[in-house]
Formats: C-alpha cells, structure tokens, sequence
C-alpha cells in the first residue's frame, strides 16, 4: 500500500498530510483560498504549488485510485488504457470517413484522480520552437518557446540514459532537460527492442531519402525533420526495482516529498456550476456548486480564485451551465447568459489517428530484442517529418484558407479566427515545425506502425446537452474538414505503406504482412485512398489529445482567455488545461500542460501575498490522509 497518514519533517514534530475524502460533509464547514474543478493533469500540478501558501481544494469526480495496478505499470497501458477504471468515453457526433460514409468515434479522458496522465501512452513529448512562437503570435506575450521552456524544466526530473542505453540508441540533451521536478521522465530499463530500434530508424532514413536525420534529443525544440529513440513520463522505483508511470497524481500528490497541509481534495462528485457575482461590470467568481452522487448539491466558496482544470471535453460544458459562452445558443436551452463568450466550447481539435495498423512479424523475427517480451511501451521510435519532407504543400493552401463552412459550423466565431491561426501554422512549418508523426511499437507476434498529424486545421464544437445539461456534452470535433488535414492524413498512411514495404524493416515482416495489415498499395492515388474505404483511412480514431475548446488568443479572434488564463470579463476565474490552447502543439500533449501549470501557478504566486486565514480543520488520523 502506497497510503501515509503524516509526514515527519523534523526530529520533534510532524505536518499534516493532504487530505483525500470522497465525503464532503467532513469539509462542509471548511473554507478555501482557492477552488480548482478537475483533480487531472493541469489541476493537481497547480494545486500543489499553491498550496505551498495558499489553502487549495480540488474537487475531482473521479475517484481515487491510488494503488491501480493496471494504471501504475507502464507496460499495461498499451492492453488495458480503453477499460481501465479510470477510463471513461463521451461519443462524438457523426464524423467524415473514408468514401463520403460518418461514424461515431469514441472519445476517451481519464477520469479519476491523475486524469489522463493515469491512463495516457507517457510518451515524453514537448513543443516545438515554431509552435510555441506561433502561440505567442496568436496575442500571448510571454508563451513563446524561451518563455515557456523553463516551466516545463521545472515540472521534471529527467533520468539520462545509462552507457549501456546510450550504446544501442538513447540520447539526450543535458540542457534542455530538468532534473529537480515532481515528474519523472526517462527512457524505459531495461532499453526496449534494441533491434526493432535501429531497424526503425534505419529504414525512415530510407524512406525519407536521408532527409529525416537523427535528433540529438526530441525535446530541444527543433524535432522537425528528425527521429529518434523515445522517453516516457516514467520513473525507476527503487523499492519496487520496476519502472512506474509519473501520473500527476504519482508525480505531484501521493508522495510524502508532495503533500501540502494545505491541500483538501475530494474525490468521486461532479462540479455543476462556477457561483458568481456582478462586480459592476467585471464578474467575479465566488465558489462553485456540486452535484453529490447520493443526491442533492453543496456549495464551496473560494475567497480569491476559481481555477477550471476539468479537460477540453468538460471545462467548456461547466463554463456553460454556468451562464458563460455563446449567448445565442444558451438562451436557445433556457440559460441566462452571464458573461457573452462566443469562443467558450469553439475551436475544439484534435488528431486524427492511423492507429489500428499492425504488421505480422515473420518467426525467424518473434525475438525480445525485436518484439521487447512483455513489456512495450507506444512509440519506442518517433519520426516527426515536416511538410518539405512529405509532399509539396502550397503556402497559398493555409493562407488563403476556406473558411465558411467552419464558420457556419460554429468551430470558429468568424474567418479572420480560423485565417490568423492558418497563417501562423503556415510561419510554423516554414521552419521545419513537424506535419506528421510517426512511430514504431513493437508487440509479441506483431509490428505496428502508426502515424497521426500534428497540427489540424479542422475545428469543432462542444455543447452542452440541450435536454440534460449535467449529461455528457454533445462533441462535434469536425475532424478531417479541412483540406490540409485531408493531405496530411493521406502523406501519414502512405508513409505507413512504404516503411512496412521497405527493407530493414520490411525484412521483419510475414510475407503476406501488408495484404493482412489492409494499408493502401504504396502507388495508391489520393482519390483510391479516399473514396475506396482503404482501412487505414477508413479507421481513424481520435488521437486523444483535445485542445482549444476555452482558447487563449485575442477575443476577437474567438479567445476565452487571457494570456494570464482569466477568463475574458472576469476578475478571478482562470482555466488551466488542455482547452486553452489555441493549437495542438503539444504532439503527446503531458508534459507540455505541466509547463502551463507550473507557469499559471508561478503567475499566480507571483501576483499575490503568500498567506490569508482559513486553513481547514485536519483530522490527523484519518484512513483518507494520502
């Protein structure tokens, strides 16, 4: 059992722990400095910073699964990640398939203490130069690369490789890393399929005609054009002698070194509404309102700040039933608006996955150091081929961008919100901001290959069930409505083809591998792979990382937030996760969002006086101390 009841901190004294309870009357009569909705990725990582000074609750409706095997070992992700008890789905609208036909794909989010950090592939991806610089172009001061990488540091403990890693493939770059953080991050021990490793890189060289080259370490920024072997959001446990996921909930609040006397967390209740007042003009939040599970709602007031954290699916949703978004359409489900925020719930993307492709492997391959035994992790090698790398793509193609029909839609408020963000992307991929990804993942009796692309252009929309608004929200993501996204979804599946037709790689392989996979033939042209119902195209899945949905950029633009991350017409209601950002440039979006929690806390800590009244009574002995 992974569960403490103190934390000695001297000789002669102890501090009490943070306090975790699924029963909200042993905090009915307690206060707090701080309320943050959603106990996720974002929400734990600022609510133990402030909580450092600040008396914090976070309220989380999921539970806590502290001692989850099928969570806490890396190597069962790849098996167990859709049906684990923290896993939980909201269906999508209809979405465009190959061949004209619509399907409804599943949406899946962590739903328990860690969010999806608990139930995520860890792979230990960052931003790139170009992208983070195009965020600070979207009218966000101080979110440029040079800016922000300092907060992800911040965030890690990076582990560098050993001799013996470094010699069949690992590498890094000492100064880009950090190694003082909550986070644990390193490549797996033992180093993962040694062979399928080189083999892998060695054959995207071919592939790419040596244009992809290795990269000193993927987290420097400049990934563009580059491969190489990857690390995870993992850490070696000594007494356990296994490697262990670096969930939020591992990294910053089960451990002794994490807790904080100030820091209440309730588990297993959803937040229905921020609670607000008119302040003449600016409205300010007051606390928020809670749907219990045996019935009935409790109020928790917050004396300085409400802080959303509850995910790009929910953190819109909760603004809504709250009287903020779109006036129009709230008024349409019987909703005072409060606050007019046509963005709120807008210029939601994701992804779009090739995910479902698997190679057969010949006997003479079924090896460990081919197929790693038991333990696989997702990705062990990353490719992130830029444009010039993959087809010849039209500056004049996102610059003179075609957007009536997201417009109509509701994905953005206007055009000139959809040509703003297509301009910068296009300044991104000028210098080398990656177009697709790709990476290899070994399996027992098979190989996969799988790509997705890294910065859509397709928008959607999230809205609150007009019938039922505490149900899920209605998800519209648009995927694949753009003719960018088509290109790059076509450049992914037929690079997938040509490296399983391609020798080393393909040397792995059973004879009748690609037959059996079902890819597209490597000649195949763009309207045999689009209208044909290739299944490679034909299946695409949600890749997972949702972003945008409360964007950080000019409200005239669609913006919901500040680059503070207030929320625009409030005083002290901020957001921090996924939804706020305008572009999806994190490719495996963690770390990156432990980047935008330390910087939200940092500005916060920063802005105000280190301590005020009202820490929560504790009772010491308590089964829900953690």
């Amino acid at each position: 059992m992974y569960m403490w009841t103190f934390v000695l901190t001297t000789l002669f004294g102890f501090s009490r722990a943070t306090l975790i309870t699924s029963d909200p009357s042993r905090i009915a009569n307690s206060s707090y400095e701080f309320v943050i909705v959603g106990g996720g990725t974002t929400g734990l990582a600022v609510a133990n910073r402030l909580a450092v000074n600040y008396t914090v609750l976070v309220i989380e409706r999921g539970e806590n699964f502290a001692d989850n095997e099928i969570l806490n070992d890396p190597f069962m992700f790849g098996a167990h990640y859709k049906t684990t008890p923290c896993t939980s789905t909201v269906i999508s609208t209809p979405q465009l398939s190959a061949g004209g036909t619509r399907r409804r794909l599943p949406l899946y989010y962590g739903n328990c203490l860690g969010g999806s950090s608990s139930i995520n592939g860890m792979m230990g991806a960052r931003p790139t130069f170009a992208s983070m610089n195009a965020i600070e172009a979207l009218g966000n001061p101080g979110w440029g690369w040079n800016d922000f990488l300092p907060y992800m540091q911040k965030s890690e403990t990076f582990t560098p490789p050993s001799p013996l890693q470094v010699e069949v493939g690992a590498n890094y770059l000492a100064a880009v890393h950090g190694y003082d953080g909550p986070v644990g991050v390193s490549f797996p021990r033992p180093f993962l399929a040694p062979a399928l490793q080189s083999i892998a890189k060695n054959t995207t060289q071919i592939v790419f005609e040596e244009v992809v080259t290795p990269s000193p370490d993927m987290g420097n920024g400049f990934s563009g054009g580059h491969f190489s072997s990857f690390y995870y959001e993992i850490h070696f446990n000594e007494t356990l002698q296994a490697d262990r996921r670096s969930s939020s909930a591992w990294s910053y609040l089960y451990p002794q070194t994490q807790q904080r006397a100030g820091l209440t967390v309730l588990t297993g209740h959803p937040v229905n509404s921020i609670i607000t007042s008119d302040g003449g003009g600016n409205i300010t939040a007051t606390g928020v309102l809670v749907e219990l599970t045996k019935g009935g709602r409790m109020r928790f007031n917050a004396s300085k700040e409400v802080i959303i954290s509850a995910g790009a699916l929910h953190s819109p949703a909760i603004l809504q039933r709250s009287g903020i978004g779109n006036a129009t359409f709230l008024r349409t489900i019987g909703i005072e608006p409060i606050l007019d925020l046509p963005g709120v719930g807008a210029n939601v993307h994701d992804h779009v996955g090739l995910y479902n492709t698997t190679f057969p492997l010949d006997p003479s391959a079924n090896t460990t150091n081919v197929t790693a035994g038991t333990q696989t992790l997702y990705g062990i090698v990353v490719a992130q081929p830029t444009v010039r790398n993959t087809l010849e793509l039209k500056d004049t193609l996102l610059r003179n961008i075609f957007a009536e029909d997201t417009v109509s839609a509701g994905g953005v408020v206007n055009s000139e919100s959809l040509a703003t963000q297509a301009t910068v992307i296009a300044d991104a991929y000028r210098i080398d901001h990656p177009f697709i990804e790709i990476f290899f993942t070994p399996g027992s009796e098979s190989l996969a290959v799988a790509a997705h692309t890294v910065l859509p252009l397709s928008r959607g929309t999230i809205r609150i069930n007009a019938t039922d608004p505490i149900a899920d929200p209605v998800v519209d993501m648009r995927y694949l409505t753009t003719e960018v996204d088509v290109l790059a979804a076509i450049a992914a599946a037929r690079r997938i083809s040509l490296i399983a037709a391609t020798p080393p790689f393909s040397e792995l392989l059973a004879e009748d591998a690609l037959e059996k996979a079902g890819v597209p033939g490597v000649n195949a042209t763009e309207e045999e792979m689009l209208m044909s119902a290739t299944p490679l195209l034909y299946s695409y899945i949600s890749d997972i990382h949702f972003v945008g949905s409360n964007s950080m950029m000019r409200k005239e633009l669609g913006g919901v937030v500040s680059p503070e991350l207030l929320v625009y017409g409030t005083t002290n209601l901020r957001i921090a996760d996924a939804s706020i950002l305008p572009l999806s440039v994190f490719p495996h979006p963690t770390l990156g969002l432990y980047g935008v929690a330390e910087k939200v806390a940092d500005m916060i800590l920063r802005a105000g006086p280190h301590r005020s009244s009202g820490v929560p009574s504790f009772d010491l002995y308590s089964e829900n101390f953690v």
